[in-house]
């Protein structure tokens, strides 16, 4: 694939990038305790979300969210269910998913998903999602596009050479380096506010009540 020019602004960034767990209590009990506790905190700015700016929605209108994501990360894996489960829930929530750019790698595997988007295929996102977290191999690579009926060599040509799949790759390292988030998965609310870790998020059902407050305050 022809690489994109993104190598002096990625190089910078390595070893600043990572995944980040949204952590599970190991137990009901715990879970229950972590969502009570929560819901008497007061949330603050700086400390459970901060606020960001230049978020391109793509054509979102409020309410709505973006995450930033690698499809390689464990972590984002993980949280693909729950946050799947939490948008069923609210089906006026807008959605945005952006690949991060933020080493080389992951920016190989951001031209995999930019040009699923842009050869119109986001219906086999899952199954692609599914090859990561099997572990990929040329050889799954290569079945994903004959049982889902896609042309390979013009997916990679797109992947490697479409202008717009430049664009947004650019775009998404530009957010993400002028916001400063570093790592995946990542929530912003409304393309303002970015949840940030914290112990007091250490379940999904505190994690998306932050998400809920989030939402009311003014866009």
């Amino acid at each position: 694939m022809k690489k994109i020019l993104l190598a002096s602004a990625v190089s910078l960034l390595f070893g600043l990038t990572a995944c980040s767990k949204v952590e599970t209590p190991a137990n009901p009990a715990a879970k229950a305790e972590s969502v009570q506790s929560q819901s008497q905190a007061q949330y603050q700015e700086g400390v459970h979300y901060r606020i960001v700016s230049g978020i391109d929605a793509e054509g979102a209108t409020v309410p709505f969210i973006v995450e930033y994501f690698w499809l390689g990360c464990p972590h984002c894996q993980h949280f693909e269910a729950p946050l799947q489960a939490y948008k069923a829930q609210q089906p006026e929530l807008g959605f945005v998913r952006k690949h991060a750019i933020l080493n080389e790698s992951w920016a190989n595997d951001g031209r995999i998903f930019y040009a699923l988007q842009q050869t119109n295929n986001m219906d086999h996102f899952a199954d692609l999602f599914d090859l990561y977290k099997q572990g990929m191999t040329q050889q799954r690579f290569d079945d994903f596009f004959t049982r889902n009926d896609i042309d390979k060599e013009a997916f990679l040509t797109i992947a490697g050479q479409d202008a717009t799949v430049i664009a947004k790759m650019q775009q998404s390292l530009k957010e993400m380096t002028d916001n400063k988030i570093h790592s995946v998965p990542a929530i912003v609310v409304n393309g303002k506010y970015l949840v940030v870790p914290h112990d007091d998020l250490r379940s999904n059902e505190a994690y998306f009540a932050l998400v809920d407050y989030l939402q009311t305050l003014a866009p």
